[in-house]
């Protein structure tokens, strides 16, 4: 084995028992993982503390601690963990890095010897012939994050305009290409709200990507401290909570481009359900929790525990219902 290091996210590492961690009052249901390697990421995501130009602390992702650990401990408390504490799946977050694909194989066989737990890899694009071999390892879902919403949003934040590696284009490439290695329902992407996008173009957006069967998962733009968008803002709760409900209901309910309605500035002011549908909604579905794989809640992740909470990781309390259908019900019919 030539894997000694990884880093966890400080969530799953506080179930897993590792150190003198804490265990969080509302756990990861995902285990959290992250390639190790020394220096930051090749990538230069604008939004990201492990970008190439970041002065972030190289322990972050998003606004989320991922202390290292070793390996071997890892694999030992993740074999040994009692049933009441077992993860739903585990989700290995993979850097830009030139020996990034071998790391990330080792560390699934590795994982497969210890535990039959699902396994999901968020990864830079990478050829088709990896993600068959990522297939045959026994990886059910993958991950490839457009994070931004549109062509020239995806060049503002990781593109050539911070001189980043990426393009629109072979993100679509390898997402298309994934589809066809993993077939549809198990290929994912992110996209990030508030880096400059209209709510239409993120409905568009997620219309065209359900269609191909892509599953989208939306996260809230959280600024970092030490990267190149540590002062832009957050966007507002209420636009976050229109576009949550908008990819609910063009995943779950089939609703189509023509069910909304926008502004002049492209912001949603209509949207084609009842008062009582938005209210079942809230009260039955988990359109305002985190959207990423099955089994992944991802506490914190872009929400300080003192709030706003833009995707919830519990079951929805009676007051945060109310309040957002307070936020929604003068969108709907």
């Amino acid at each position: 084995m030539t894997i000694e290091k990884i880093r966890i996210s400080v969530g799953s590492a506080s179930v897993l028992g590792l150190g003198l961690l804490p265990l969080f009052k509302n756990p990861p249901t995902t285990c959290y993982i992250m390639t190790f390697t020394e220096g930051h990421c090749l990538a230069n995501c604008g939004f990201c503390p492990q970008a190439r130009s970041s002065k972030s602390s190289i322990e972050k992702l998003s606004r989320v601690t991922w202390p290292i650990f070793s390996f071997k401990d890892f694999l030992t408390k993740l074999k040994y963990l009692p049933f009441s504490k077992r993860f739903k799946r585990i989700c290995i977050q993979t850097l830009n890095y030139p020996e990034n694909f071998r790391d990330l194989i080792e560390i699934i066989n590795q994982i497969k010897i210890h535990t039959n737990t699902l396994i999901s890899v968020a990864i830079p694009p990478m050829s088709k012939e990896k993600l068959r071999e990522l297939k045959i390892r026994g990886v059910q879902r993958v991950g490839i994050a457009l994070d931004g919403t549109t062509p020239e949003v995806f060049d503002k934040i990781k593109g050539k305009n911070v001189n980043g590696p990426y393009t629109w284009e072979e993100h679509f490439l390898k997402l298309n290409e994934a589809l066809e290695v993993f077939s549809p329902g198990f290929v994912s992407t992110h996209i990030i709200i508030g880096l400059g996008e209209t709510e239409k173009e993120v409905i568009e957006r997620i219309v065209e990507l359900h269609k191909l069967n892509i599953l989208v998962s939306l996260f809230a733009f959280t600024p970092i401290k030490g990267t190149k968008f540590e002062n832009k803002t957050q966007p507002t709760l209420l636009s976050f909570r229109k576009v949550q409900l908008g990819r609910n209901l063009i995943i779950n309910n089939e609703k189509k481009l023509e069910d909304f309605t926008f502004n002049s500035k492209c912001e949603i002011i209509n949207i084609n359900i009842s008062k009582k549908e938005l209210n079942t909604i809230i009260f039955d579905s988990d359109a305002f929790f985190t959207s990423g794989c099955p089994g992944c809640n991802r506490p914190f992740y872009t929400s300080k525990p003192s709030g706003p909470v833009y995707n919830y990781p519990w079951k929805l309390k009676e007051n945060e219902m109310k309040e957002i259908y307070d936020l929604l019900y003068k969108f709907v019919n």
